[in-house]
Order: structure tokens, then sequence, then C-alpha cells
């Protein structure tokens, strides 16, 4: 980096960086500190692992140091960055210990001219609701009313008052898929640029009562895609930015919504008309934030006849009860069970987690035969989780590898040792860890040719496309209804949070738009 010298006697100004990224589902297994600890980072190794090659920590976090390196001197205060990626709640102990060290660390650094931070916006803890809100607001009562607090979050967030009256800005990705996080990392840092020169931000939060399955967000077509699309081509020089958070229905809060927080440079004119339009949009199209997907009865018919005619498209099929990038366990056996008895051929399942599996694997030896034992969730199975196959080991892996697609491009991913099975037609790529499937390196590792795999079964919702597009046509990547603890139907899951009415839970009620109220008032 070559920077001009800074003036004499300028001071270089010091940013902390932090950040708690979790985005919990309140149907799935409490997150510990051992999932924290999986990637945990702390003072200088934060800016090692940003600055590296292949790092694993957030990319906008690394989309944040790249735009403040290029924009000129600065000088970084890496505090602690942990993620634990979807699960659980957080084990309450453990956050309040990791927030208590934060705000050591922060009160030791000395005076900080900004702090960037880092979380999903979709965090709840065994005893909190609102972890984020609490995370943002202890941060912001540490240093101050007076230093500037830019954060980052994903659209999955579930945002409260607390959060945002705690930040100067909110930035939020555009793309789900979320493949803008280095750019959303880089708009953070200019518009703190931006504050620096003196700027006024002015945000306006105004929620819609919609809490829509997460396959109704996606941000390359329908309902979401428009509202996002709007926000941006609606910006004026007014604004600063635009996030549009459709929510995480799964952590089941309170102050789950649908989100729209338009931030104003130096007054709120703009970004009130702004918000309030986008605000009626969404309402006016709450029909459409629903799930469509297939039986796996007919999954397994259409993957029976693409392995016994060639000329039969090859398929994606995503798992949705199981996706374990929304806290789903990444082993449930509902698609694995049905397909293999099904007599389904040329499929491929990435990726189901069993570390024990994989040990047996290894013990096994690659050629050889066993039965094998994949341990399964049991979420609406009775207890009878497990599912019991002879099975060839055909490949082993060991070590991390480097995504080479999509969200994951670049980064250092640590799946443990990986076991590749044959179950007569279906192969399984077996983890150690929760890995979710969202790039072909998975497969490819362990000596998979996966344009010639027929059927491609992932347990992840959203990442996959553009991570298999290369071997599957778009119109040919299919959801599929299956049960579990990120079932994509509303109406499956036990709520017991969510604020009511809500749509699309109830349907038969109205909502005025507090933005339009407040102005004709």
């Amino acid at each position: 980096m070559d920077w001009p010298s800074p003036k004499r006697g300028a001071r270089v100004r010091r940013v902390g960086v932090v950040g708690m990224f979790l985005e919990s589902n309140a149907f799935a297994r409490k997150v510990d500190e051992a999932r924290f600890r999986g990637l945990y980072l702390e003072g200088d190794d934060i800016t090692a692992d940003a600055r590296s090659d292949h790092p694993r920590q957030m990319l906008e976090v690394v989309g944040f140091y790249d735009e403040m390196d290029r924009l000129g001197p600065w000088a970084p205060v890496p505090i602690l960055v942990t993620m634990a990626g979807a699960g659980g709640a957080a084990d309450h102990g453990f956050f309040v210990d990791t927030l208590d060290r934060v705000r050591r660390a922060l009160d030791q650094v000395g005076p900080l001219d900004a702090v960037y931070l880092c979380n999903h916006g979709a965090m709840i803890t065994t005893e909190e609701p609102d972890g984020d809100g609490v995370f943002f607001a202890a941060v912001r009562d540490t240093v101050g009313p007076d230093v500037p607090l830019v954060g980052t979050l994903d659209p999955h967030g579930n945002v409260s008052e607390r959060m945002v009256d705690a930040l100067d800005v909110v930035v939020a990705y555009r793309t789900d898929p979320h493949v803008d996080q280095r750019e959303r990392g880089a708009e953070a840092a200019q518009l703190l640029r931006e504050l620096w020169d003196g700027m006024t931000p002015h945000h306006v939060l105004v929620k819609v009562p919609i809490v829509a399955p997460n396959v109704a967000l996606f941000t390359d077509s329908g309902p979401f895609a428009e509202l996002v699309d709007a926000g941006q081509q609606q910006i004026t020089s007014q604004i600063c930015n635009v996030s549009i958070l459709g929510g995480f229905a799964f952590s089941d809060t309170s102050k789950n919504s649908l989100a729209i927080i338009v931030t104003g440079r130096d007054c709120d004119v703009d970004a009130r008309r702004l918000a309030s339009d986008l605000a009626d949009q969404a309402w006016a199209n709450r029909h459409r934030f629903v799930a469509e997907a297939i039986s796996i009865d007919e999954a397994v018919k259409l993957a029976v006849a693409a392995g016994r005619d060639p000329t039969f498209p090859a398929m994606v099929l995503s798992d949705l009860g199981d996706n374990c990038g929304a806290g789903g366990p990444a082993n449930t056996v509902w698609m694995l069970e049905a397909l293999h008895r099904g007599g389904a051929d040329g499929v491929l399942v990435v990726n189901f987690r069993d570390r024990h599996l994989v040990k047996a694997a290894r013990h096994v030896g690659i050629g050889n035969t066993f039965d094998a034992t994949f341990t399964g969730d049991d979420w609406g199975r009775e207890g009878r989780g497990n599912y019991l196959a002879r099975a060839q080991v055909i490949a082993l892996h060991e070590g991390p590898l480097v995504g080479r697609r999509g969200i994951v491009a670049g980064k250092t991913l640590t799946p443990g040792d990986m076991a590749l099975l044959e179950l007569d037609g279906v192969r399984v790529v077996v983890t150690s860890h929760t890995a979710v499937g969202n790039d072909p390196i998975f497969s490819e590792a362990l000596g998979v040719d996966l344009a010639a795999s027929r059927t491609i079964v992932v347990k992840v919702r959203s990442s996959f496309p553009v991570a298999y597009d290369e071997f599957v046509d778009s119109e040919h990547m299919l959801f599929v209804d299956t049960p579990g603890r990120t079932s994509p139907m509303p109406s499956r899951m036990p709520f017991e949070s969510l604020p009511r009415p809500v749509y699309p839970l109830d349907t038969d009620f109205d909502w005025t738009n507090p933005l339009a109220a407040h102005e004709s008032g």
C-alpha cells in the first residue's frame, strides 16, 4: 500500500473491529463455546486473517479492511471476532463472557475514532431474544455517544430498535445468495469516512408484519428482489444507504418482521419518504412471500428418471428441512432414505455430518464395504433418526479446503475429515463437522466428477446455485419440502414468540403504515 505520508502532526485514526456472528434457529440445538471457538480471533490475528489470501472470517470484514486500506492511512484496533454460522441459541453464559471480554478490551485500548461491528443480526441466546441489540448497545455504552459505530448485517437479521439506535449506520447485504459481502464491508468503510468528514446520519426504520419463509427472500427474482431493487433505484443524494432485511423466521422472537432501514444524509426527509414507499410495496406484495416446493415423492420420481434416462436433465435438489445454513443439523435422513429405497441412481448427497461414520469409514478403508449407520436427527421421526445401509468406502480426505465457487470462493473451509460412501446408486459426502454444501470442492476433493452426477442433493437453501451452475441449469434446481428444524412451511413450526398477527401465518388482518400515518397527521 503506497499512501501519501500523513501531514506532519496528523493523527492516524484508530478503528476497533468487533463481531459475534450467529444466525439463531430457536428449534436447533444450543450453540456452545466450542462451536464459537471454531472461528474465534482476537487482536492482531483478526488483521492477519483479513489480509490473508484465504481468510476464514466473514468476508464483509475482509471488504472493510480492503477499502479502509485503499482509502488511506488508518490504524485497525482488532478486538474480537467470532463466528458460529447458523445454529441454535447461543449459550448465554458464553455470550455474557464474550461481551465482557469485548468491553474490557475496548476500555483498555484507549480512545477510538470508530468501531466497525460485524454481526449477523439474528442472534438469540438461551436467555436473551435480542442478542445483537444487547451486543451493539453494550459497545455503544462502552465507547460513548460520540464515537461512530458502523455495522454490517445479513439480510436475514431480525431488527430491533435497540440495534438501529446503537449504530450510526447499518449496512445489510443486498443479495441472497450472499455474494456481496465484501462490497458491503467496503460500503461500511466508505460511510465511515463520510461520518468523519462531517455527515450526520438520520436513520428511518419501519417494520412490516411479514415473517417470510426464507425461500421467498431470494434477490434474483420475486417480491424481495423487487423490493431491494426499488430501494436502490430510488436512492437520492440525500440518502446514503437503504438496507432491507427479510428477517429469519426460525429465531421465533417478538422482533421478527420485514425491516426497512433508510439512512439519510444530514436530514431524514427523503429517507422517510422512501422508507414509507418501500413498506407499502412490501405489504402490497405480502401474498407472494410464501414457500413453493415439491414433495419428497416427486423428488424421488425425478431422481429415478434422471438416473435411468441420460437425456433427462441433471438436477440439484435442496433438502429444505435440513438447511444447515439456517440451523439444520445437516444429518436428517429423509432424502437419503427415500432416494436409496426408491432405487435412484447417479445421486450425490452433499454434505451429511457424522464424524463417527467418517471414523468408521477410515477404519474400514477405501474399497471395503461395511454396515453403515447414518446417525440422524430425530425431529419428527419419533426417535428413529438413524438410517442403516450397506456402504462401500470410495474415498477419504483430511485437512482444510479452499472454496472455489460462489460465496466461499477463496475462503478456507474446515469440514474436518471426510469420507465418500456409496450405497448402491447413491453416493454420500460425509463430513466430521457441519459444512454447508455450497461449493464443489467438498465433492471434488474426494474425486467426484460432478458433471457425471445425475442428481445432487444439498442440505442448504440459498447458496448452492452459484456453486453448481456449471453442472446444472438453474431451471433444474428444485426445492424439496422435507420435514425438519428448517421446514419451509411456517404453519408446521411450533412458533411461540412471533408478533401476531403476522403474514403468512395470519392472513385476515389490516396493517397501517406508521410512516404514512405520521405524515398524514
